[in-house]
């Protein structure tokens, strides 16, 4: 008489297989996610950028600031004081920031990283700026 089922090495292969594709959309949905959050880091600088041009339109100057862009910083309190912006966006990671430099009103620089190169015009890593 024979019996039907699954040895113990067919069973294995299939979990095997099984493990290898979660793996694989894990891995997918990391690399998504950091995507995501370099276009989220884009977004911002431009509507810092937008607020920095809307505060220097009405007082012709830049808040004169150096420093990393809190949320709470001397930069984020100006715009948001003179309701250029509503509230000054962060980093969507801890470990990254965005900075800010003007030392003398005339001009700005501002400063972020990115986890990948997907994004046209910009580099991983945290050399990328925009200036007026």
């Amino acid at each position: 008489m024979k019996k039907s089922g699954f040895t113990i090495i067919e069973l294995l292969v299939v979990i095997a297989i099984m493990a290898l594709l979660l793996a694989m959309a894990i891995v997918s949905i990391s690399n998504i996610n950091t995507k995501k959050r370099d276009a989220i880091r884009v977004t911002n600088m431009k509507e810092i950028f937008k607020a920095l041009a809307l505060y220097q339109n009405q007082t012709q100057k830049y808040p004169v600031y150096t420093g990393n862009i809190t949320g709470l910083d001397t930069m984020s309190t100006t715009l948001e004081t003179a309701d250029a912006i509503s509230k000054v966006p962060t980093d969507p990671l801890a470990s990254y920031n965005y900075t800010y430099t003007s030392s003398d009103g005339s001009t700005f620089t501002l400063g972020f990283c990115l986890e990948t190169d997907s994004i046209k015009g910009y580099s991983q890593g945290c050399g990328n700026t925009m200036s007026p």
